[in-house]
């Protein structure tokens, strides 16, 4: 398994500002961590790993939001979209589901990131661990993870 250091090692060789934050307890949702950190839902951005005509690419959206597997769909290309269960989330990125950051994941794949997961000049999302969270801008989540904004949420 990876943790909260190696995402902390990425960014820090890719020269990428960031913070890793443990949390007062863990939270399994970014709807949680959102309560445990005192902030708004769409401050957080989840990473949700999908499989589009069988291979994982990784969507970052708000925390508040739901993915539209249409739009995804339309953004990936693919005919054929499922969600990834836990496990096979813990086998492609290395970290538990729930606290999987967008960058220092095990398998290289595509990532798109929802637009609107940028409206905020600062985000948190996965960091690593379960009581983990990564604090970074929306302009170096993009940069750092090397997603291609994209519109994919209802």
């Amino acid at each position: 398994m990876l943790s909260s250091v190696d995402v902390h090692n990425y960014l820090q060789t890719a020269n990428i500002p960031h913070e890793l934050r443990r949390m007062p307890e863990p939270a399994r949702t970014a709807l949680r961590a959102a309560v445990v950190l005192g902030l708004k839902p769409h401050q957080l951005v989840k990473c949700v790993l999908f499989f589009a005509d069988g291979k994982p690419v990784m969507v970052l959206v708000p925390g508040d939001s739901m993915v539209d597997y249409g739009k995804l769909r339309a953004e990936s290309g693919a005919s054929r979209l499922r969600l990834a269960s836990a496990d096979e989330v813990r086998q492609l990125t290395g970290y538990l589901i729930g606290c999987t950051p967008p960058v220092a994941i095990k398998t290289e794949m595509p990532k798109l990131i929802d637009l609107h997961a940028l409206r905020e000049d600062v985000v948190y999302t996965g960091g690593g661990e379960p009581d983990m969270i990564l604090k970074i801008r929306s302009y170096d989540l993009v940069r750092a993870s090397d997603a291609e904004v994209v519109d994919v949420i209802r």
